[in-house]
């Protein structure tokens, strides 16, 4: 079993959005809160490789101090790589049929990624799959949220912008129970902020150019969310994957809103 060495970073925010503590809507003002409870949330959890270059399940939530397990039952060598905007530095190799550990101590969110099928893009803080990856265009990474009481959170209003381009600016936010998330669209094209299948709450509305919409987030819980203007949803592979011709290509325009107590 490979155990990883863990590096603490001290990090500013990034374009993935590592904590956000976001800045106002238009005409109100935004507060932070600390301490995401960790109430009810797993001390462990687990996380297959199955026989694709992809990573089940995509989000997990844990507590602080908790272990996930990587489990490979592909027939290739997988890595697990900490994105740069993360609290801490970890990066583990996970051979065929072999499992490694990950314990989370600080309170966070975690994107990590497999570099040897898919890439980060610098620029735009994205992971984008490399060509000829089992599930291309869809990229291998996932989102780990571990709560507690050290985790900053957005109270009361939160902002997520589209830039000009086909992307959510911070691709992962955590917020508390009752805020209001409002996108805005700073691109020339429309966009639609459309909930996963399966996600508890579902909604969808349209973000015109320049324009803004926004929902407030009542109940806690994970919810993926997506443009199907410029993504669609695989069934098959239960992910995201971006349409041909959109900016990003082949990164998905999604992004994930946690929501805690």
């Amino acid at each position: 079993m490979n155990m990883p060495s863990i590096t603490p970073r001290v990090t500013a925010l990034g374009l993935f959005g590592a904590v956000a503590v976001l800045t106002a809507s238009c005409g109100g003002s935004s507060g932070s809160a600390s301490g995401g409870s960790a109430a009810g949330l797993p001390s462990t959890a687990s996380v297959t490789i199955p026989k694709a270059d992809r990573f089940e399940p995509f989000l997990l939530e844990i507590a602080p101090g908790g272990t996930v397990t990587f489990t490979n039952e592909d027939a290739d060598a997988h890595t697990v790589v900490s994105m740069p905007t993360d609290p801490v530095d970890f990066k583990l190799l996970v051979e065929p049929g072999k499992s490694a550990k990950v314990t989370f101590s600080q309170p966070g969110i975690y994107g990590y990624y497999c570099d040897a099928h898919s890439s980060y893009d610098r620029t735009t803080g994205l992971i984008k799959a490399n060509k000829g990856a089992d599930a291309y265009p869809i990229s291998m990474y996932g989102i780990i949220l571990v709560a507690g009481d050290a985790l900053p959170l957005s109270a009361g209003k939160a902002k997520i912008v589209m830039p000009d381009a086909d992307r959510f600016l911070p691709l992962s936010v955590a917020v508390k129970q009752g805020t209001q998330v409002t996108w805005t669209n700073l691109d020339s094209d429309a966009h639609t902020v459309l909930t996963d299948p399966g996600v508890s709450v579902q909604f969808k509305f349209v973000v015109p150019a320049n324009g803004n919409a926004s929902f407030s987030f009542d109940k806690p819980g994970i919810y993926p969310y997506y443009c199907d203007a410029h993504s669609t949803w695989n069934p098959e592979l239960k992910r995201v994957q971006a349409r041909p011709g959109s900016s990003e290509y082949p990164a998905a325009m999604e992004g994930v809103v946690f929501v805690l107590a």
